[in-house]
């Protein structure tokens, strides 16, 4: 099976201490171009992949990128030709010009004349950044692996980062899972003169709700701006090479939809499936493929992919990374390849701008015990529930309480292993005394208050972008599409309907017991009904019942995790490692097969020298 490992992308390097024409070759060696400004140290570099990324000088400036630009307004533009729109909008707008770009972009900027490097990363973080400052050495990458190359001595483990990992099944921004090197946050710039460097803010989201409009008025402007999004998308590559993700749920049916309404052509839209029917919803897909008329095509993914697959995650991702969702889109991105395609148009994003996300709802419920009149909660109701046995409803009731009572954005988080159990039975002394267990949880209120004042509904959506966009979804689906030979976008990343979704009311984008109220309601009559209605699923796999039912799975997880020593035993605690196997075996929901996926991704990134 053919499987890329993703090499595409940008170095940008400022030494002061070591001779960059060692760096320079070593990089060239690796199929780099290079541009070596000698007198100034400065050495940037391009992997160039796919046409997304470039380098260029005009003899005095140089830029380096990884970016598609959905804005440029010019057909197939040359290399000479991308780097000589930025360094134009550079000289004539400055650091500003930035805000003039739509689409996915991270570059560098070496400014000859003024002597000063800007490294840029997009509004949310879909071509990714990473640098460290250390030693003399100022040097930013669109992967971590070009660091690491330049060099070795930066590997060494970040605690926090394999804290963060466990907790969130990837490892959030700013950190890495290496201590040196952190992630450039979306929306940030990094600029440095001299032995200055400064971290500014180019963009970030803000919550402006408009109550001028009736709920009438939303929704047509909705489906207005869904279909200009998507619009501007279509023209910027050949049909015959484009084609659609299909889940069968409400954003991917919307992309395809309104593609093939806009070109005229019957989307080719992909699908995966699986044997178990808990997990598959080809149903659904199949139906928005009849609405829409599309050109559908369809994969099952089996156990014997999963293994094919597995071992080549911990090199794709350069990093932990335990979202199981990778083998889906790998295999949808694949078989897509097979039929001719080249770019992809994914639905992420559309839980996060318009709250489709179920933990969303359940907030409102949250919400609705703390309005009641706080004498009555903590002097009669919580103490009376106390008295009572811990089974059935009572045992839930006082679990909702529980979190009820814990603020956000820990509540928001509070449904987690590590939330719910003492980090001393998990973890090793060792580990506990070099780890800041609020690692995440700072990042997290950070953000939370960063979106003040915004309405509680629209902080949790803004953390979900942060997180959940930034460093998973999106993550999970750009590598796994370029491991597949590919190109992904994302209409409903643009950043023109994101700003406009910040607009929208929350009240009436999450009702009680309703989450998307105001999406679902501006698309019934051009989605399916059956689609709208139904209850959110998302591209998972089916990871327990192949590691409890399939014996090569099996096999590899009680192999890797349950026999000998692990590597993560450095980490964690072996008993508590015998203690997830006999609640694996015993329990009957997926909570426990799930978690082992991640701690099985990690035992395997450890075991690869990572």
């Amino acid at each position: 099976m053919n499987i890329t490992i993703p090499s595409g992308g940008f170095c940008a390097i400022e030494d002061k201490t070591r001779n960059l024409t060692d760096i320079k070759h070593q990089l060239e060696s690796r199929q780099a171009k290079t541009l070596h400004f000698e007198s100034d140290r400065i050495l940037l570099a391009a992997f160039t992949q796919n046409p997304d990324q470039g380098l260029w000088t005009d003899g005095i400036n140089g830029v380096a990128w990884d970016m598609d630009l959905t804005n440029m307004q010019m057909s197939n533009p040359s290399e000479e030709d991308k780097g000589r729109y930025l360094l134009q909008l550079y000289e004539q707008h400055g650091m500003a010009f930035v805000d003039r770009l739509r689409g996915a972009f991270a570059f560098a900027i070496w400014d000859g004349r003024l002597k000063q490097i800007f490294i840029f990363t997009d509004f949310y973080g879909l071509k990714p950044v990473v640098y460290t400052e250390q030693n003399g050495c100022f040097a930013a990458a669109s992967r971590i692996r070009y660091l690491l190359w330049m060099d070795p001595s930066l590997k060494e483990i970040n605690p926090d980062a394999i804290f963060h990992y466990l907790f969130f099944q990837a490892i959030c921004s700013p950190l890495t899972i290496y201590k040196s090197i952190k992630k450039l946050e979306p929306g940030k710039v990094l600029h440095k003169q001299g032995d200055q460097v400064s971290h500014l803010t180019h963009y970030d989201i803000k919550y402006t709700p408009d109550h001028s409009l009736s709920q009438e008025d939303w929704k047509i402007r909705i489906r207005e701006q869904i279909q200009k999004a998507v619009g501007v998308f279509v023209p910027l590559s050949p049909y015959e090479k484009t084609g659609c993700f299909l889940s069968g749920g409400t954003d991917s049916s919307s992309v395809a939809g309104y593609y093939t309404q806009i070109s005229g052509k019957a989307a080719k839209t992909f699908s995966i499936g699986f044997d178990d029917p808990r997990y598959n919803e080809l149903d659904y897909a199949r139906i928005a493929a009849e609405r829409f008329k599309t050109d559908y095509h369809e994969y099952y993914v089996t156990p014997a992919d999963v293994m094919s697959l597995i071992e080549q995650i911990p090199r794709i991702y350069d990093e932990p990374f335990g979202n199981a969702s990778v083998i889906p889109a790998f295999y949808c991105a694949r078989h897509a390849s097979e039929k001719g395609i080249d770019i992809l148009l994914g639905g992420d994003g559309g839980d996060e701008i318009f709250g489709g996300n179920e933990r969303y709802v359940t907030n409102l419920v949250f919400q609705k015990y703390l309005a009641i009149p706080r004498a009555f909660r903590k002097t009669l109701f919580e103490p009376l529930l106390n008295l009572m046995p811990d089974f059935s409803l009572f045992y839930k009731a006082k679990r909702y309480v529980r979190r009820a009572n814990i603020p956000n954005p820990q509540r928001f988080y509070s449904y987690n292993l590590l939330a719910e159990l003492d980090p001393h039975t998990i973890f090793q002394e060792d580990f506990i005394r070099a780890v800041n267990l609020n690692s995440f949880m700072d990042i997290a209120e950070n953000h939370y208050s960063n979106a003040a004042p915004a309405d509680d509904t629209d902080r949790l959506l803004y953390l979900d972008m942060k997180f959940t966009i930034t460093d998973n979804d999106i993550q999970k689906v750009t590598r796994m599409v370029e491991a597949a030979g590919l190109r992904v976008r994302y209409p409903l990343l643009d950043r023109d309907l994101v700003d406009f979704t910040c607009t929208i009311p929350p009240t009436l984008k999450v009702k009680w017991k309703k989450n998307r109220y105001l999406f679902k309601e501006a698309m019934k009559g051009f989605l399916p009904d059956e689609i709208i209605t139904k209850s959110k699923h998302g591209m998972g796999l089916p990871v327990t019942p192949w590691f409890k039912q399939e014996r090569q799975m099996k096999a590899l997880l009680y192999d890797i995790l349950f026999s000998g020593t692990p590597a993560m035993t450095r980490y964690i605690k072996p008993e508590f490692i015998q203690k997830m196997k006999t609640a694996f075996e015993t329990d009957t929901s997926t909570y426990y097969g799930d978690n082992l996926w991640v701690f099985l991704i990690l035992e395997m990134w450890l075991n690869q020298g990572g």
